[in-house]
């Protein structure tokens, strides 16, 4: 097997000698560059399985610079390296697509493990490429449903995908719309490229266009250096604008010219940018009902809707809703789970105003709370599903006269597994990330990992 390829991106001499000496003693080969520009040329010159990039390089040795840099190496994975401790940058460089983060001074085998772990999980994004590439597409893509309004739905997400069409996704709230646009990410000729997210409903109207078009030093109290935008962190990507339908008719301004026109200028500068991002917009808003009210451009309605999907509710798909409840007990519940025949009647009877969010979010709660079954694994049903969902049920009492209730102890035990199990999701099973949102070394998340059997 041939020994895998790691670019060094790091200025100080005495790293660059002491940081390849480790890796090539773990039997990798190693090419340094010190600085931002050299790295880039280097990897476009010869791609590296995996990246070590400091975050503080020439010529400005500002770690928020050094941000900008990430999506340059894709699909390689990230490590970003810093000496600054700073969490919160190195949070930033996670959501900017780095895949790990690691703080100087490094330990030497801490440093060999993560690079392990990054090169398997880069072999393992390169495996499924090429498995997409020959079977064109996953089964699901990731929408779960066997009714035929989903059937309906996953086919014109794979016709619509290869496209560079713009895309209007249209749904109630918790219909899944997000996972559409990933979908039509990951199924078009961006997918190796940046997938940027645009909560248009979070982010305040003063602070939305600093988001979008970035922002230049003093051109606001506060900015004391310059930002990329989110646009231009989405170049060659994708930029899906959620919740479009809450953006400002000044911003619709903005953001019209820049889809007319794919230029921009940051907050405070005058120079004209470019960007060349597909875009996918969603709402749970009427967008047309708006445009009479005079809420919405017209124009810009659309521009954006070059192809408009729908996410049906589960009220019109009430044959999924056991398929995605089995899917999030098992989740939850690290692959075993299962419901009673009440309990499926139960939240197929239901009314899912919040739709797929809701049924998840009441399974998760559910799943924490319920006993085992006879094969020991969770076992849920109506009465489980009621009392998570309005915390009254009454305690069942057995034949001894103990009643049904786990002792604080195991109670304790369910529900530090269903907190572990969430933080690996939610981190995409990097132990290093999910540790710190438990608040916990990595080492110690090990071990409980392999005291509950979950490594």
């Amino acid at each position: 097997m041939n020994p895998s390829r790691i670019l060094l991106v790091d200025d100080e001499p005495a790293f660059q000698r002491l940081g390849a000496a480790w890796l090539r003693g773990a039997g990798h080969e190693v090419e340094v560059a010190g600085d931002g520009e050299a790295a880039l040329t280097a990897f476009r010159r010869q791609p590296a399985d995996l990246v070590l990039l400091d975050l503080s390089m020439p010529p400005h040795h500002d770690p928020v610079a050094g941000l900008e840099l990430i999506s340059g190496f894709a699909p390689a994975p990230v490590v970003v390296i810093t000496g600054h401790a700073d969490h919160a940058l190195a949070l930033k460089a996670v959501e900017r697509g780095a895949w790990d983060f690691l703080g100087k001074p490094l330990d030497p085998d801490l440093l060999r493990v993560v690079v392990a772990r990054g090169l398997e999980r880069g072999r393992l994004a390169a495996e499924l490429r090429r498995l997409r590439a020959v079977a064109g597409t996953s089964d699901d893509l990731g929408i779960v449903g066997t009714s035929t309004a989903l059937a309906r739905l996953r086919d014109l997400v794979r016709r619509i995908a290869p496209t560079q069409l713009p895309v209007l996704v249209l749904g109630p709230s918790g219909t899944g719309k997000e996972l559409v646009a990933r979908a039509l990410h990951d199924g078009g000729s961006r997918r190796d490229q940046p997938f940027v997210t645009v909560h248009c409903g979070a982010i305040p109207a003063e602070l939305l266009e600093s988001e979008l078009f970035g922002h230049l030093r003093g051109s606001f109290t506060g900015a004391h250096a310059d930002r990329p935008g989110l646009i231009e962190t989405a170049h060659r990507g994708t930029l899906f604008l959620d919740e479009v339908g809450e953006m400002s008719p000044p911003m619709q301004v903005k953001l019209l010219r820049f889809l007319q026109e794919g230029t921009y200028q940051p907050v405070g500068g005058r120079e004209t940018r470019k960007a060349d991002v597909r875009t996918v917009a969603a709402t749970h808003r009427d967008l047309e009902a708006m445009v009479g009210e005079g809420t919405f451009r017209e124009d810009l309605y659309y521009r954006l809707k070059g192809m408009v999907l729908r996410t049906p509710p589960l009220s019109e798909r009430p044959e999924d809703v056991p398929v995605l409840a089995t899917l999030f007990l098992r989740r939850a519940s690290g692959g075993v789970g299962r419901f009673t025949q009440s309990a499926l009647d139960w939240l197929v009877d239901r009314d899912w105003r919040g739709n797929v969010r809701e049924l998840r979010a009441l399974v998760e709660c559910a799943a924490a709370l319920a006993g085992p079954g006879e094969a020991g694994e969770p076992l849920l049903d109506a009465a489980d599903l009621a009392f998570a969902e309005s915390g009254e049920m009454a305690v069942p009492v057995m034949d001894n006269g103990v009643t049904g209730r786990r002792t604080l102890e195991q109670e304790v035990a369910v529900l530090e597994r269903r907190l572990i199990i969430q933080a690996l999701e939610e981190t995409g099973h990097n132990h290093t990330h999910a540790a710190k949102l438990l608040g916990l070394s990595r080492v110690g998340l090990l071990k409980k990992m392999d005291r509950m059997g979950l490594r």
